[in-house]
Parts: structure tokens; sequence; C-alpha cells
């Protein structure tokens, strides 16, 4: 992917994530205490919406609302099970 403007830093707050769509693609992207982090947003397991889950930023992860997998959102690693497969990251970008 290129680099796509998706909106302003300011709209997405510390420990809050939403949907971006980029390409084509449905992003999560959430803000982790000011550090963007962006993932494929649907679930590898349960095709379901990561950011219709839950945040938890103190440990860098979402989980899924479907069956409760967790993901790590700084490398895409499933880190619970039912999901096995790891998530897409995507580069993220801040400019002025």
């Amino acid at each position: 992917m290129s680099l796509v403007d998706v909106m302003p830093v300011e709209d997405i707050p510390p420990g809050t994530m939403t949907r971006v769509e980029v390409e084509g693609q449905p992003i999560c992207l959430a803000n982790i205490d000011g550090t963007l982090r962006a993932v494929h947003d649907t679930c590898t397991h349960g095709m379901a919406s990561l950011t219709a889950g839950w945040l938890d930023p103190e440990m860098d992860r979402v989980e899924c609302p479907r069956h409760g997998a967790y993901f790590r959102l700084s490398d895409g690693a499933a880190l619970t099970p039912p999901a096995t497969a790891s998530l897409p990251v995507f580069a993220v970008q801040v400019q002025d």
C-alpha cells in the first residue's frame, strides 16, 4: 500500500481505536499511549471486525468480539485461541 491520508491524529485519542478503509482494505487503527498501530481489521479466525471488539492499550492488544481471541497490535501476532494466524500489520506515519 502507498501512503494514504486517513484522518487527523486528533480524531483518535489515546486508548481508542477506529476502523478505516485504505485501498479497499479494512484497517483497525489504534492509539496506544500516543503511538498509532494499524492491523487488518478482520479477525483471522472468526471474520469479525476487531474494532467492534475491545482494546487493551496497557497490553498492546485487541480482543475479537466474536470468540475472544487476542491479537498484539505491534506485530499482529495471534496471542490466544481460537485464532492461530497473525494479522497483517501496516506502517503508520503521522505528518503535520
